[in-house]
């Protein structure tokens, strides 16, 4: 059994494979989405997320930030 998600910190658990990760999203990586998804502020990036229209590559830089995180 690997580390746990403290929900208190905004971690959640994901399972990729069948291995567990803890995933959180720090202010360094939603620094780094900003940049990734090159909008100027978290408003921005909460627009960008909630607009329906990822895509695949979008997704890597979010779990990856989040794995990261």
């Amino acid at each position: 059994m690997g580390a746990r998600a403290n929900r208190h910190r905004g971690e959640i658990e994901a399972d990729f494979d069948g291995a567990r990760r803890v995933l959180c999203l720090t202010l360094g990586a939603l620094a780094e989405l900003e940049t990734a998804f090159a909008v100027d502020s978290l408003t921005g990036l909460a627009e960008r997320f909630s607009s329906g229209r990822l895509k695949a590559d979008d997704l890597i830089s979010i779990i990856g930030a989040g794995l990261r995180g």
